[in-house]
């Protein structure tokens, strides 16, 4: 069998067959993905963060491909199954992870709300994949609780991916299961091998997020992760009844890996400005979507004509360049230029230091007044309502887990990294929410909203909001502003 070699930054060499791609990598929907920035406008800050989607899938498919191969070198998981089978299964899995993020719109997960989840539902149940997981028991659960940009990938798999998976000895509709997290061979009855194929695609050890933390990690230069993704490559087992696990070959450095994963959270996806440059992108889209009356990106927009990144950009320029006194205008100036405001605080510590209450509730109050508390602050600084911005991560399903995700599988007992009492017990951190306001408006725009809060919650402590504003722990806000 011929194959083509790709040499990646991450993983090294990754070899495919010649088949696989000619019929699906070199294809127009799939270099697409070479124009969808994985990170959306996080290169704003961190100049490095340009990879895409396209290496992304690639890295997976590696990722999975040798997974699985060091799976079947271990003589559990292949009992009970012909090599048939697990040959199956690796063709399946080799193309869903090729396959898993094809239906991601520009900007990936800036622009998934203005798909029609209905209108997606209605044409994957038109090609039959409602009624092939309601065969295999699962009825529609799966497609409801899935995301926008799977429900549209799978639709792009059996539009446009149907003969050539076929051609493959692939079924097009299990490799929409893997997509989803599901195996309707594995649902039908099929050996427990079939459902793992799906979990190593979708679980909370899932090559997925092993290929986009660490490339995140690499091309962001962040460089807040140290582990040896090998070690744990080879560290993957499985038991049919407890499913997909990491044995004891991964204690060396699952432990790095998951401060790894918190600290990549932390300081790249929930980096102050990454939220505010990601959320400026997102209100320059919605923008665009009332001038237009009609949104920025739908579903034929990638299905017919492969709208990526560039394409929204140049349709957000051409808006901006008609109503130059607008506000989309505005908002693209800003991005374009990178004219971005200060935050009230950058981290969590800052957060604690600088509002006296109780942080869980004033954050919850601040988003689910977002709109009012805007306007109060605009006010009381003497600055148009636009100037003021309450956000918070605008990616929350990348909120990294709790240590009990993490299963270790060790004496024929499979239990999570925190049942076992490894690395202790601590929760990771959950998001916390900015304040963004012009220069010089930090101290006043934090003592408002922090005096409004107690005013609404029945009484008010001393704060110190209106001090220094500098930590009182005297340390410095690491990492370095970007």
């Amino acid at each position: 069998m011929s194959t083509t070699t790709i040499k990646d930054p991450v993983h090294g060499y990754i070899e495919l067959s010649d088949a696989v791609v000619d019929r699906i990598v070199d294809t127009r929907p799939f270099q697409r993905l070479r124009y969808v920035r994985q990170l959306s406008a996080t290169h704003l800050v961190y100049p490095g963060a340009n990879h895409t989607r396209f290496e992304h899938s690639l890295g997976v498919y590696h990722l999975g491909r040798t997974v699985f191969e060091n799976l079947r070198t271990q003589p559990y998981f292949t009992r009970n199954a012909s090599a048939e089978e697990l040959d199956e299964i690796q063709r399946t899995l080799a193309c869903a992870c090729l396959l898993h993020d094809i239906g991601h719109p520009p900007f990936s997960h800036l622009a998934e709300g203005f798909l029609d989840r209905s209108e997606l539902y209605d044409r994957l149940d038109t090609r039959g994949l409602v009624a092939a997981f309601e065969e295999a028991g699962l009825r529609d659960g799966p497609l409801r609780a899935a995301s926008t940009h799977e429900l549209l990938g799978c639709l792009i798999v059996l539009r446009e991916y149907g003969d050539a998976l076929r051609a493959l000895e692939v079924d097009p509709m299990e490799v929409c299961g893997y997509v989803l997290g599901y195996s309707l061979v594995y649902e039908r009855g099929g050996p427990w091998q079939y459902g793992l194929g799906a979990q190593l695609l979708h679980s909370p050890i899932d090559v997925d997020r092993l290929d986009y933390i660490t490339r995140d990690n690499r091309m962001t230069g962040a460089d807040v992760l140290s582990f040896d993704t090998d070690r744990m490559v080879s560290a993957y087992t499985a038991h049919p009844e407890e499913g997909l696990a990491l044995s004891e070959k991964a204690l060396s450095t699952i432990g790095n890996y998951l401060e790894g994963r918190i600290a990549l959270y932390m300081w790249v996806t929930q980096h102050h400005k990454s939220v505010y440059a990601n959320v400026l992108l997102r209100a320059m889209l919605e923008e665009l979507a009332d001038l237009r009356d009609a949104p920025p990106v739908t579903i034929d927009g990638v299905l017919d004509d492969h709208v990526d990144d560039n394409t929204l950009m140049e349709r957000l320029r051409h808006a901006a360049d008609e109503a130059p006194e607008g506000r989309l205008a505005d908002l693209y100036d800003r991005f374009r230029a990178r004219r971005f405001p200060k935050t009230c605080w950058k981290h969590r510590i800052a957060y604690a230091d600088r509002v006296d209450a109780d942080l869980d509730a004033f954050g919850e109050w601040l988003v689910s007044n977002d709109d009012r508390l805007e306007g109060l602050v605009a006010a009381e600084i003497g600055m148009p309502t636009h100037e003021v911005w309450i956000e918070r991560s605008y990616v929350p399903e990348y909120e990294p887990g709790e240590l009990r995700d993490i299963p270790i599988a060790y004496g024929g007992t499979t239990r999570s990294v925190g049942d076992w009492g490894l690395y202790g017990e601590r929760a990771f951190d959950v998001p916390i929410p900015f304040v963004f306001v012009p220069a010089g408006e930090r101290k006043r725009a934090t003592r408002t909203l922090v005096e409004r809060f107690h005013e609404e919650h029945g009484g008010r402590a001393e704060t110190d909001a209106g001090g220094s504003g500098e930590d009182r722990s005297g340390g410095p806000e690491a990492p370095p502003e970007r």
